[in-house]
């Protein structure tokens, strides 16, 4: 389970694993996650959780991710992207 959080001060992500894997330590990004006219923009999210996605999976020594929970700071008015183009993203 890959649980990510976008707010102010960046994309934070976490990955639960099975208790015979490695636990990988907490990601964040270098910068936020930009907004635009619909809200928080899918594209910069994706390209920022990818990478931190296939570094989490590296620590745990592989595997694959069943689920992501996303949550983000102003979700409700600044979601919009997120919720068109993030599913279809991320399965």
């Amino acid at each position: 389970m890959l649980g990510v959080d976008s707010g102010g001060s960046g994309l934070r992500a976490a990955l639960h694993v099975p208790r015979d894997m490695r636990r990988p330590e907490p990601v964040r990004s270098a910068e936020p996650v930009r907004t635009g006219a619909r809200g928080i923009d899918a594209g910069h999210f994706v390209a920022q959780l990818l990478p931190m996605a296939r570094e989490l999976l590296e620590q745990a020594g592989g595997g694959r991710i069943a689920a992501v929970a996303v949550g983000a700071a102003g979700m409700a008015t600044l979601g919009d992207d997120l919720r068109a183009e993030l599913p279809a993203a991320l399965g």
